[in-house]
């Protein structure tokens, strides 16, 4: 009878075990939450950066179009291009940014953030390409996409040393 009295019992309740237990684990690592956050200067230079290397990229590609074709429009479709280009970047990338960055608030390492949005934007882009010019050449906006994903990994990248991060313990 006093064996099942004993099993009733819970195991390791005894005076003093709570400061046993609690040397124990507490020298374990607590998990934690991160959170990354944009303030408002590091999303406006992130996305200053951003389209201007979108806009060297195409001022580059302009001028080399020039050089080589004498009969070339590359100069008169250059601003209104690069005017389309700004609210399409003003319009869809700019909300498109704060989503990606209010999904990404929980990662932690900034590399990852670079990559995410220079492959996000890169799907943007190849999907906005087709769904506004449907029937082109894969080239096109595979093109596009690969500047346009570079250039927002470059913005991203940018702001790495502006973010703000916090350490939540739970």
């Amino acid at each position: 009878m006093s064996m099942h009295r004993q099993e009733e019992e819970p195991r390791f309740v005894w005076p003093g075990n709570d400061e046993i237990l609690h040397r124990r684990h507490s020298a374990k690592p607590r998990r934690a939450h991160h959170r990354v956050t944009l303030g408002a200067y590091a999303f406006i230079k992130g996305w200053l950066v951003s389209f201007g290397a979108w806009f060297a990229f195409s001022l580059l590609v302009t001028i080399i179009d020039s050089f080589s074709s004498q009969t070339s429009l590359a100069w008169s479709l250059w601003g209104v291009v690069l005017l389309f280009s700004f609210f399409i970047a003003v319009l869809i990338g700019a909300p498109a940014a704060l989503v990606l960055s209010l999904l990404l608030r929980p990662v932690r390492r900034q590399w990852i953030h670079v990559l995410a949005f220079g492959a996000g934007f890169a799907l943007l882009t190849t999907a906005i390409v087709y769904l506004l010019v449907p029937g082109t050449p894969a080239a096109l906006p595979l093109g596009l996409a690969a500047v346009v994903g570079t250039a927002t990994g470059l913005g991203r990248s940018a702001i790495r040393h502006d973010v703000d991060e916090a350490r939540l313990e739970i």
